[in-house]
């Protein structure tokens, strides 16, 4: 599905649940991104996107430490291959980005030019499996995490209920869990996935000191637990997050985690 078919889809799923007045102000919330599962041969890997393995650095680069010691490589993400999918969700063009973890909030996410980024191994030689990763492309509306209501979104977000509010469908269990984060493929049949590329953040625990993100971060990566790899604290996923203007700039440092609430 392209674009333009999936915004219009989305556009009339909202507007069939919510009416033309406020559905289309919620389908323009709509965001690109991209369902991440295991590569095959009929799903092709997004370029060198992947889980694990060594990490593609820019020669020279050092390997991040925490406190403790090396931090852990959780996946690489092939920008290139991305690019065109995401427009201004992308303003600048990183190449590939890996994303290292150490205590699940010590997080660095490192850029490096495809053109010349070399393998590197962790200095305590671990690495956890390898997988190509599939990226399916993707619109994605924001969860429930503003508060769990159709009123605290329409807060939220600024909206105009108009006049009709009391007359619509509440949205939590049809329109958002059709097109918000990490359920966003259940309108695919067959093709949900576990993880996600961009698109909005999925459910976030309340505790996390989070800022707005109605229009100020991007979401870089959602994670979820990988039995036998790894698994993560609470819901078992996690989000990596980055102020926009810190992507624009190229500053990879103001990248943080949120965990999600599963």
């Amino acid at each position: 599905m392209d674009h333009e078919s999936e915004a219009a889809y989305i556009r009339s799923v909202c507007a069939e649940f919510l009416g033309e007045h406020l559905g289309s102000q919620l389908a323009a919330l709509a965001r690109p991104g991209f369902g991440l599962s295991p590569a095959s041969e009929s799903r092709p890997a997004a370029g060198r996107s992947r889980l694990g393995g060594a990490a593609l650095l820019d020669p020279g680069t050092p390997w991040p430490h925490d406190g403790k010691g090396p931090l852990n490589l959780y996946a690489v993400l092939d920008t290139d291959e991305l690019a065109p999918w995401l427009g201004d969700e992308l303003p600048v063009r990183p190449g590939l980005l890996n994303f290292f973890l150490g205590n699940f909030y010590d997080c660095q996410v490192i850029p490096a030019d495809p053109t010349g980024a070399v393998e590197l191994r962790s200095p305590d030689d671990h690495a956890f499996a390898i997988v190509p990763l599939h990226a399916r492309r993707r619109l994605s509306l924001p969860d429930m995490w503003w508060g769990g209501a159709l009123e605290d979104l329409i807060e939220g977000f600024g909206l105009d209920p108009g006049p009709d509010l009391t007359s619509i469908c509440d949205p939590e269990e049809s329109v958002t869990d059709l097109f918000a984060g990490d359920s966003a493929g259940g309108h695919y049949p067959g093709s949900a996935d576990d993880d996600q590329a961009f698109g909005w953040p999925t459910w976030i625990a309340p505790e996390d000191p989070l800022p707005d993100l109605r229009g100020e971060y991007t979401h870089l990566l959602h994670l979820s637990s990988n039995l036998g790899e790894w698994e993560f604290p609470k819901g078992g996923s996690l989000n990596f997050l980055i102020p926009k203007q810190a992507l624009r700039d190229g500053d990879y440092s103001q990248t943080f985690v949120a965990i999600d609430v599963g």
